[in-house]
């Protein structure tokens, strides 16, 4: 009243409840959340009014200690009817949004490491051809397949060379155990030659569509098509020549209109 505040400027000053403001006039202390909570709005309630912090907590311990009925509601984290302790409406929905772009970003980077979207049909045949047991191409795909013994032909330890068709693309190599033997970004037109005496050489990368390939000073069919993980391809001489001549969703859809006409 000496400042010629009212309980609501108090309130304003100390983000304190008007409610509890008038506990604390009132004695009334077990309306309030604990006897922590007593003693620290009495300082600010002090402190907002020029009145002894040390002196007004003194009396308020006193005041609980003589007391039978003590405060014996448990503090929350949150009281609901108290606007001021409640997070707003748009800081949840950001919380919302923030939670539901990392499930999403997560979920691709899951899927794109452990499903890798090479062609599965693709990958088998490399593996069959590195093990000199290729299969034989079916019926509908075989007009769109180099004949095996165009592959068969070639030196099994002929350069294997990938140029960079763009520029920082991502791409490692390793062998059959695992050991690296190269992995950077390359720049546009830098070229890797892959080791003569790596053992089963595989590559890993997300822009398959990004290299070109030759082996013997020979132009083959890409790794992909389009901007997808593929990982584990064998990279081998004949592996490479066993692949199929031209993209695998040309050959796919080549495939799939031969069955339907039949």
């Amino acid at each position: 009243m000496a400042h010629k505040m009212t309980l609501d400027d108090v309130a304003s000053r100390t983000r304190i409840p008007v409610r509890h403001l008038e506990s604390i006039e009132a004695g009334q202390f077990a309306g309030l959340p604990g006897r922590t909570y007593a003693i620290g709005f009495g300082r600010a309630y002090a402190r907002a009014v020029d009145l002894p912090e040390e002196e007004i907590a003194q009396a308020i311990r006193e005041a609980l200690g003589s007391s039978s009925a003590g405060p014996s509601r448990e503090a929350t984290q949150f009281d609901l009817d108290e606007p001021s302790k409640v997070p707003s409406a748009r800081i949840a929905w950001l919380a919302a949004a923030v939670g539901a772009v990392i499930l999403i970003a997560g979920f691709g980077i899951w899927r794109t490491y452990f499903f890798p979207g090479a062609n599965v049909e693709e990958l088998a045949q490399a593996a069959d051809a590195e093990a000199g047991s290729v299969r034989a191409p079916a019926a509908g795909a075989a007009a769109n397949r180099k004949p095996a013994a165009a592959a068969a032909a070639v030196d099994p330890k002929a350069e294997v060379v990938f140029t960079a068709t763009e520029d920082n693309i991502w791409i490692k190599f390793y062998d059959g155990e695992g050991k690296q033997l190269m992995q950077k970004q390359m720049a546009l037109g830098e070229q890797y030659t892959v080791p003569a005496d790596a053992v089963a050489p595989q590559v890993w990368t997300g822009r398959p569509d990004a290299f070109e390939i030759t082996v013997g000073g020979r132009t083959v069919a890409p790794l992909g098509t389009s901007e997808v993980a593929v990982k584990d391809v064998p990279v081998t001489a004949t592996a490479l020549l066993a692949r199929p001549a031209e993209p695998a969703q040309q050959s796919t859809e080549a495939s799939t209109g031969t069955d339907q006409a039949g």
